[in-house]
């Protein structure tokens, strides 16, 4: 299947959708309609099944069954190379290649100029990191290697992301999960430009994102149990107000 670059007037549309790991848990069944440049959100308790529909959109698992229509195209899976090549995909734990920080940074885009990575770099807050390591930006990170936190390697991750200009598909799972909150809220301002003019599916279990998504997925033990913008999630008064609620109290507690 051959599809086109993302656009403003592209559609994803999924009908009845479902999902069985061997070991049991399961998703959906699950119909939705992604258009254009939305920024769309997809939250839910921890086990919600938020992490499952991220990687059946991404491509990276294949559902049971359910019709899908990407580019007016039919479609079985999402497991598609041409969906592939205009991906950013950042998980909950990137992953942290064993070679320069440099070429780590630049994994999307290998022409981009050292002005540029450390422009990306400056952006995640990484400064102190280069000026730690020996060699710089020549210096060899990962596996048995210069060993990076949770919160480094998100950075990295995201570096990756604010150097990549050609790719139109943001898919996000939970990328700022190791952060604290003071340092995210900080980023969160530089991510937000970056997301505009592209595609973006969030998953998260951070509230404050909430209210910059045009649409959200609410996801509640491997079903999508409301859909709609916040307004119209806060006037339903179901589930989703219910999460604020637990969520908000369990902050409080900590």
């Amino acid at each position: 299947m051959q599809l086109s670059q993302w656009s403003q007037d592209d559609q994803l549309t999924i009908k009845d959708m479902n999902f069985k790991y061997e070991k049991g848990s399961k998703i959906g069944p699950v119909s939705l309609n992604i258009h254009g440049y939305e920024k769309v959100g997809v939250i839910g308790m921890s086990g919600s099944g938020k992490s499952t529909l991220i990687n059946l959109l991404s491509g990276f698992l294949t559902p049971k069954n359910g019709e899908i229509t990407i580019q007016k195209q039919d479609a079985k899976t999402l497991n598609i190379p041409d969906w592939h090549k205009q991906l950013i995909y950042i998980p909950q734990n990137p992953y942290v290649f064993t070679a320069s920080l440099r070429d780590n940074v630049a994994f999307y885009t290998p022409g981009a100029s050292d002005n540029e990575i450390r422009q990306a770099i400056h952006v995640v807050g990484l400064d102190d990191l280069v000026k730690e390591l020996p060699d710089g930006l020549d210096t060899i990170i990962g596996q048995g290697k210069r060993v990076l936190s949770g919160g480094q390697a998100q950075r990295i991750a995201l570096a990756r992301a604010f150097l990549d200009q050609q790719r139109k598909v943001m898919i996000f799972d939970e990328p700022t999960a190791h952060l604290d909150i003071e340092t995210e809220v900080d980023l969160k301002k530089k991510m937000l430009p970056l997301m505009k003019d592209h595609l973006v599916i969030f998953a998260t279990h951070r509230l404050h994102w909430m209210k910059e998504m045009d649409y959200i997925l609410v996801m509640d033990h491997g079903k999508l149990v409301e859909q709609g913008t916040f307004d119209e999630l806060e006037k339903k008064n179901g589930y989703f107000v219910k999460l604020i609620e637990k969520m908000r109290g369990d902050h409080d507690e900590q």
